[in-house]
């Protein structure tokens, strides 16, 4: 067993019954609802053993669960093996909120781990008198080795690169906030933060943001509630001009305390963010030619020296690839690096323990960087050696659902729900599905993972949205097979108007993403004549604008080569 998780549990267990309390529950979560959590807070990790990015651990006198969604059930099986949790499945088992319902007794929470929107989750009307806050202190006292909170400098994001004053931006809100009679407004949204003044940092891990609360007033007089070393003073001249004076994090947490258990109207932030303007859409288009630069530099020498890396050692070969672009920043998510059977495990991280070297088969690799003007995400499935026939037929299925959503003409008004299908279909006809999303939104050097739109076959608010013009998306269909291979590929798309026709408007995606895909892996029977077309037409887009950029022979020589007719 894991003597470090059944030591901790029991110290959880003991200070239930001390504290009179049923159960507790450990979400993965920050005061801000953060995709990624800074380590202050991964109190979930640090007691069950599970290291994976979302996850929500509950414990009583006599039961240890663990609640993870779909990408990370295989991960989820194999760290818990050592510890008391069990795996609870996201959509096929009960859910958190119900199995508590069945629970007797008082259910604690570190209230510096839970946001108002995941309080009426977990504490719907009946359980909500038996909810108890426990305070950020309860932390420090059983996880004696907690890190302190991160606190990076934070800076100015120049409005050349943003294409929007902050002043704009704020007023927008403003505006809408007094013609619906709200006067005063807490945003604990850290990407809305980020976004609306125009600041970055480095406080949370993959994305710039700032640890903060965003106090927004129609009188036009805001608070930035923030710790105050990280705010030069340039930063809070830049600030005050803004009408943001400063205050304490602690402020923003005691009004966030007093949010629990109140429903609050979000603010059109998300929706005003995920439409790009033209400077935004011009910095996508720049920081995916840098970044496809640092893909084909990546793949020749993965095609060279495959027999001698491993999966650490190429996510840290690309990594340093990337760095030597114009305007890096950063990592917009840990890079998915996964050869063999460790492709089945949808968002699988190598680690120390983990790594393997690379081997015949297929090698799939999800990764993405912050540059100062956009952000990237792509993932491509790469034939290393002997490829079986089986790999090839389910690589060429996931190539012909990704470009069929892609390369799609569709009516202004068609939702994420209704895009999804396009993606699928191939991959239905074949028998084969996946349980992730198709496509999510892509911040403005913000997170990689941004609403509120998002393509996938689950009905859902995010799903029933209409894609707009001028949002950023993800298609990245897949197919896993647990134990055995994984293959997923994925470009950012730029939605854009198409042609108007007899029956209205249409709309289309320009393909951000400048990498080849693997021809190699293709079952040349399996494509349509208009497939092919496309992957032609693709693949002369990305040669035409990377060769200029290329200065290396062989990187050129290797770009021609791969996105040759075929």
């Amino acid at each position: 067993m894991n003597e470090k998780v059944m030591e901790r549990v029991a110290w959880m267990r003991d200070f239930m019954r001390r504290s009179e309390l049923g159960a507790i529950v450990v979400p993965t979560m920050d005061p801000h609802g953060s995709e990624y959590v800074a380590c202050h807070w991964q109190m979930r990790e640090w007691l069950t053993g599970f290291t994976g990015s979302a996850g929500t651990a509950v414990l009583t006198s006599t039961e240890a669960l663990l609640w993870t969604d779909s990408r990370y059930w295989l991960q989820a099986e194999a760290q818990l093996q050592q510890t008391p949790f069990r795996l609870m499945r996201e959509g096929e088992d009960v859910e958190v909120a119900q199995w508590l319902s069945e629970t007797q007794g008082r259910v604690g929470f570190p209230e510096d781990m839970m946001t108002p929107e995941l309080f009426d989750e977990l504490f719907p009307d009946s359980l909500r008198e038996r909810a108890v806050a426990l305070p950020a202190d309860f932390a420090d006292v059983c996880w004696t080795e907690r890190p302190a909170l991160p606190l990076t400098a934070a800076e100015r994001m120049p409005d050349n690169l943003a294409g929007e004053s902050a002043q704009s931006k704020l007023r927008r809100v403003a505006d809408w906030m007094a013609t619906r009679g709200i006067g005063e407004y807490c945003v604990s949204d850290l990407s809305e933060i980020a976004w609306l003044l125009n600041l970055r940092a480095a406080d949370i891990p993959y994305t710039p943001f700032l640890i903060s609360f965003l106090l927004l007033r129609t009188d036009g007089h805001h608070t930035l509630c923030v710790h105050r070393q990280q705010v030069s003073p340039e930063v809070e001249t830049y600030l005050a001009a803004l009408g943001v004076r400063l205050d304490a994090y602690e402020r923003g947490l005691q009004i966030q305390r007093q949010r629990l258990g109140h429903s609050f109207p979000p603010l059109p932030i998300a929706e005003m963010r995920a439409i790009k303007n033209p400077v935004e859409q011009e910095g996508f288009r720049t920081a995916h030619l840098r970044d496809g630069v640092a893909m084909v530099r990546f793949l020749r020498r993965l095609d060279e020296h495959f027999g001698e890396w491993t999966e650490l050692s190429a996510s840290d070969q690309l990594e340093t690839l990337r760095r030597q672009q114009p305007g890096f920043c950063g990592l917009s998510f840990a890079t998915i690096a996964a050869s063999g059977e460790h492709a089945a495990i949808v968002h699988y991280e190598p680690t120390a323990d983990t790594d393997i070297p690379l081997r015949d088969g297929l090698f799939l690799l999800d990764s993405g960087a912050h540059y100062d003007c956009g952000t990237t995400d792509v993932t491509r499935t790469i034939a290393l050696g002997t490829v079986s026939d089986e790999q090839k037929k389910a690589y060429t299925l996931v190539l012909r659902g990704h470009l069929q959503l892609q390369n799609l003409r569709f009516p202004v008004g068609t939702t994420g729900l209704q895009l999804d299908t396009a993606a699928r279909a191939p991959l239905w006809r074949a028998g084969f599905d996946f349980g992730h999303g198709t496509g999510h939104g892509v911040g403005h050097r913000l997170s990689v993972h941004e609403g509120p739109l998002q393509i996938r076959k689950n009905l859902r608010p995010c799903t029933t949205l209409p894609m707009q013009v001028g949002q950023v998306i993800t298609d990245e269909p897949g197919i896993y097979a647990a134990g055995r291979y994984g293959v997923r590929i994925e470009n950012t798309l730029l939605c854009v108007p198409a042609e108007e026709t007899p029956f209205g408007r249409f709309l289309c995606f320009e393909p951000l993403t400048l990498c080849p895909y693997d021809m190699r892996a293709v079952v040349p029977d399996m494509l349509t004549a208009e497939e092919r077309q496309w992957l032609n037409q693709y693949h002369r887009c990305v040669r035409e604008k990377l060769l200029p950029h290329l200065t290396d022979e062989a990187d050129r020589r290797w770009l021609c080569s791969a996105t040759e007719e075929f």
